[in-house]
């Protein structure tokens, strides 16, 4: 074959993969623009009534416990709307506890629209902090405390919408819950998990969950950019024990292999999983998305994501990313290691870790526990696993995502919804385990500072987030439940 005909043939092949590269993009999402008759509601006002509510909710410190308190809180607000709800203590522990309220829609077997959040919080380091954590302390516009956002304030836009569905006497095709779970920012032993076992019966009739896991963002993806990222989807969990002996010495004469030096060495070969880049279909759609924002050539790139060539390109903006990062690989963190010192001068017989693996949908935890256990063999590390928990993830094609995308975009002009993935794991991961699909988003456009106050020092939401949620929210309950009685 001559040169000429090999550079012609290459020139066609090269030629069919540009073709190919401008005419196939990933796939996006599908919002459904609402055509509802909403009622006309000064949600200004309702949201400075739920603001009351929110800092009453925060000075209640539900710190990984004392739930109890909180639901009864919360019951009382339904009471007083005449709105008949239950309290579930888990046995021999009754301080943590859940609290479900239900509207009973046309149809109960089908259908169900499950509105979702916790009442615990994590910890918070007052001095630390601007404001104290427990105060619900008002300034202006911006309420204070921690579970401001995670999500003591995503349960006040949920209840306040559950009460407005009731209040209004909205036409229900299906039934809809209100449920604030105890026990999520612990694994959730005694809340969903327990419920699920427990109560399974709670669940039946029910086919969509609105909970936590994805934010509306101000600025952050894109400048001037406004998201909404809605968790279809999250990564599991693979957390490990370690622990390696080998005799003892004296740090001037250490053998070839000593027990903190097998530690260290057999971490640095499991760090090597989280290498690969892995581009699944829930992060391409998100790329796409902000495809929609972005100036070209950006948006070019980020419609193909996959494309092998411009894969190349999108692996450098992951790789500078901490976050995209997170949502494109399995990521290994070291959590502990001690080598139980006596002396700096004596190497010691035994050392211990821990490692926290986050694994993405689709990935098999259990085979990655085998081979993590095999690999410690090599190394002379002993390998349990404390939990083993799949990546979980809900169709983006799902009802619920598409209304809430197209309320929450109608809501916010010029901004638009994504697909996202959330490198940590909430309540929702449990509950698709039995059928439910699962999406998350606080419905409010937030700044990057209020996102990094979550689990951090600061933690705030302003009155105009709680009314854009509020709203948001409401009108997703009305939109979703005339689609399915076939008005639209």
């Amino acid at each position: 074959m001559s040169l000429k005909k090999i550079g012609l043939g290459f020139l066609g092949l090269l030629g069919i993969f540009l073709l190919y590269t401008f005419i196939f993009t990933e796939r996006g999402i599908n919002p459904i623009t609402p055509k509802a008759e909403f009622p006309k509601l000064d949600y200004s006002k309702i949201s400075e009534d739920a603001a009351k509510d929110l800092q009453t909710y925060i000075r209640i410190a539900t710190v990984r416990g004392r739930e109890k308190e909180g639901a009864l809180f919360l019951k009382a607000i339904l009471d007083k709307r005449g709105i008949h709800s239950r309290i579930i203590e888990f046995p021999g522990k009754p301080e943590r506890a859940s609290l479900v309220a239900e509207l009973k829609g046309k149809d109960q077997s089908k259908g169900g629209l499950i509105l979702t959040s916790h009442i615990d919080v994590v910890e918070a380091e007052a001095k630390e902090w601007a404001e104290p954590p427990f105060s619900g302390l008002r300034k202006g516009d911006r309420i204070y405390g921690r579970g401001a956002v995670d999500v003591k304030g995503l349960g006040i836009m949920e209840l306040y919408a559950f009460l407005l569905a009731h209040e209004y006497k909205i036409p229900l095709a299906s039934n809809l819950m209100f449920l604030a779970f105890a026990d999520e920012e612990s694994r959730s032993l005694h809340g969903a998990r327990f419920l699920i076992k427990d109560h399974r019966e709670l669940f039946n009739g029910y086919e969509y969950v609105l909970n936590e896991g994805g934010t509306g963002s101000r600025d952050i993806a894109v400048k001037g950019s406004k998201v909404f990222n809605i968790q279809n989807a999250e990564k599991g969990a693979v957390w490990l024990d370690l622990k390696t002996k080998a005799d003892a010495g004296h740090g001037s004469t250490p053998p070839l292999k000593y027990a903190a030096k097998s530690m260290v060495d057999f971490l640095q070969e499991v760090q090597k999983i989280g290498d690969k880049t892995i581009l699944g279909d829930e992060t391409a759609a998100f790329f796409f998305s902000l495809g929609d924002i972005s100036p070209f050539p950006n948006s070019f790139v980020l419609r193909r994501s996959r494309n092998p060539l411009l894969f190349l390109i999108m692996k450098g903006v992951i790789n500078s990313n901490r976050h995209l990062r997170a949502m494109t690989r399995n990521t290994v963190s070291i959590t502990g290691i001690d080598s139980h010192p006596i002396g700096i001068n004596i190497i010691t017989s035994e050392t211990t870790g821990s490692i926290d693996i986050r694994i993405l949908p689709g990935q098999d935890e259990r085979k990655l526990f085998e081979e993590i256990k095999t690999l410690g063999e090599k190394y002379g590390v002993e390998v349990t696993a404390r939990h083993l928990e799949p990546g979980t993830s809900s169709p983006v094609d799902g009802l619920l995502f598409r209304v809430l995308a197209g309320v929450s975009t109608s809501v916010e002009p010029g901004s638009i919804a994504a697909p996202f993935l959330s490198p940590g794991t909430t309540d929702s991961s449990y509950l698709r385990t039995i059928g439910l699909k699962c999406y998350g988003l606080i419905p409010a456009l937030l700044s990057s500072e209020e996102i990094d106050g979550i689990h951090g020092k600061n933690e705030s939401m302003t009155v105009g987030e709680l009314k854009m949620g509020i709203e948001i929210l409401f009108k997703t309950i009305i939109e979703y439940n005339q689609i399915l009685q076939g008005k639209e």
